[in-house]
């Protein structure tokens, strides 16, 4: 590696754990809305840089070879909060879209229904979980378990939100209250508040694939 670009790498890390790039990720926060802390843009952030850094072939191009490493950090900075948005929206889409296509609540006069339903969607999950269909930073049991478990919720308990009220709520607690329960450990707030986000964007992938397996429509 090309010791200026290591030099521009460790400014630009530098900055990142300076007093200027922590205001700038409790604005860019703030200014996106975003559930994550300043810490978790910042974590990403350096993730980032370390690896553009490495595949670099020419050095940073500025006036100054400081203020181009802190230019480049800010903007990296700037780009996740983007991406942090972005995936919120994309998830939140899907989360609406896997609600609808959820079953309503199932009573006693169709439990048999319920129970073929639930052996045949936890088939298609549990085929697609042998073969790969999880995320790699996923543990498979987790996703798995989580995956059936909350359509056992929706199915036997039943849906307790309006959907025509649009609170969605529900589904990201019960979700996230499973990959909790599932995976406990000593691990920070921020990686298990990473942990359950990833889970879950997991969980809503499975299910949906699950359910397109199986020929499933809701109505």
């Amino acid at each position: 590696m090309d010791p200026r670009l290591v030099v521009q790498r460790d400014d630009a890390l530098r900055w990142l754990s300076s007093s200027d790039a922590a205001l700038t990720a409790s604005r860019l926060v703030r200014k996106y809305g975003l559930t994550e802390e300043p810490g978790d843009l910042l974590s990403e952030a350096r993730v980032r840089i370390s690896d553009s850094m490495s595949r670099r072939v020419s050095p940073l191009v500025g006036d100054s070879v400081d203020l181009a490493s802190i230019r480049y950090a800010a903007r990296s900075l700037s780009n996740v909060a983007v991406d942090f948005a972005r995936r919120r929206v994309r998830d939140k889409k899907q989360e609406i879209e896997l609600l609808h296509t959820l079953p309503s609540q199932i009573g006693s006069d169709r439990q048999v229904e319920a129970a073929v339903f639930i052996e045949e969607l936890n088939s298609s999950v549990n085929q697609l979980v042998r073969s790969g269909a999880t995320c790699p930073g996923c543990q498979r049991e987790i996703v798995f378990a989580a995956a059936t478990e909350v359509m056992q919720l929706v199915l036997i308990e039943g849906n307790t939100n309006d959907r025509t009220g649009g609170d969605d709520d529900w589904f990201d607690d019960a979700i996230q209250s499973v990959i909790d329960r599932l995976s406990p450990g000593s691990a920070t707030s921020a990686a298990r508040r990473k942990r359950r986000s990833r889970c879950k964007h997991c969980v809503m992938d499975l299910l949906s694939n699950a359910l397109r397996r199986i020929g499933y429509r809701h109505g």
